[in-house]
């Protein structure tokens, strides 16, 4: 009996099962199909340029795994892209588009305003996540050189070749990402860039459906972002909102209205915003230390009417400190707490804690 078979039975894993084997024994001859392509040599240039792009999905997953949830939540955009890149290669429905392509190519343009200006060729390894997306990187363009030779062989588009050209280019912007978000992260200056003045105004990078704060963003900026992301939320949910931030004094930063949106929800939402910050606590929570007897009963009818006590705001918090509030109103009192329930899952994924 094998090494295997010894294994899956200290597993109690039955030998035989019921199950579709993974194997298929059809490549054992050397030769193997796609959809499109019946019984063709294994080392045709169809299945080397798919092997690769596998072995490009691979190393992302390895990159992940070293960087922050929210830009890991893009490189796996990116993975789940790949696969069904590869099943149009293999004679699927199609994936690459122009629109798809001009979607990549806006995204590194935003990545690469957000970071600091490269002068020199770049010597991977400023950072781990940095070092493991250059290794995709490197990857992804062995990946272009083979589909240009499974081109010259048919069933290829042009627009293939376009999405798959941007991919390294997509990935390099990442590790560039990495390396100034977590050398700044560790006190260190990543080799061969200088920082590049700030841009003049707030960018904002949205790959599948997790929006991705720019490395230099300022409190402005951040306001900006966690109420656009608050507004899309709620878009999709079909509910016209208004989301509002304001800083650690209670000074409004940001407003966003949506269409249709009532013209009361612009007072509660900044008043929501404000409460949070001024009792340093979700208006959710204070509301259920507001009932007749509660021991903050009466708070409501304080500063000149403007604290709420229904869900909807949320205090933000960085490294333990109080940096601002954040409101939002449109939609039933649950509706606006579930979305300030979003936007507190949002910010430990853009910063990792809330408080």
């Amino acid at each position: 009996m094998t090494a295997a078979n010894n294994f899956m039975q200290r597993r109690n894993v039955p030998l035989m099962d019921s199950r579709k084997n993974i194997y298929t024994k059809t490549g054992d001859s050397g030769f193997a199909s796609t959809m499109n392509r019946k019984m063709i040599p294994k080392n045709s240039p169809i299945f080397c340029v798919l092997g690769t792009i596998d072995e490009l999905n691979s190393t992302l997953g390895v990159a992940r795994e070293k960087m922050p949830e929210a830009t890991g939540e893009i490189v796996r955009s990116l993975q789940k892209d790949l696969i069904a890149f590869s099943a149009e290669l293999a004679g699927g429905s199609r994936f690459a588009t122009k629109e798809k392509v001009a979607a990549l190519e806006e995204s590194i343009d935003t990545i690469m305003k957000s970071v600091p200006e490269i002068k020199e060729f770049i010597t991977p390894g400023d950072t781990e996540a940095g070092a493991a997306l250059d290794v995709s990187r490197s990857v992804a363009r062995r990946a272009e050189r083979e589909l240009v030779s499974s081109k010259q062989t048919g069933g290829i588009s042009r627009e293939a070749m376009m999405w798959m050209n941007r991919i390294s280019d997509f990935i390099y912007a990442l590790a560039r990402l990495m390396d100034a978000e977590l050398a700044s992260q560790q006190g260190q200056k990543p080799v061969a860039v200088q920082a590049a003045a700030a841009p003049a105004a707030p960018m904002q990078l949205t790959v599948g459906n997790v929006a991705l704060m720019p490395a230099n963003s300022d409190f402005l900026d951040f306001s900006l972002w966690l109420c656009r992301a608050v507004l899309d939320k709620a878009k999709e949910m079909h509910l016209p909102v208004v989301t509002a931030a304001c800083d650690a004094g209670g000074n409004p930063t940001a407003l966003m209205r949506a269409d249709g949106a009532y013209i009361a929800s612009v007072d509660i939402a900044q008043s929501k915003a404000f409460t949070s910050v001024s009792v340093q606590m979700s208006t959710e929570k204070l509301g259920a230390l507001c009932q007749p007897n509660g021991p903050l009963y009466g708070i409501q009818n304080t500063n000149q009417g403007r604290i709420v006590i229904f869900g909807g705001g949320i205090p933000l918090y960085r490294n333990g400190v109080l940096i601002g509030g954040f409101g939002v109103s449109g939609g039933s009192a649950e509706q606006d707490t579930g979305l300030a329930h979003y936007a507190e899952e949002i910010y430990k994924k853009q910063f990792g804690v809330l408080d």
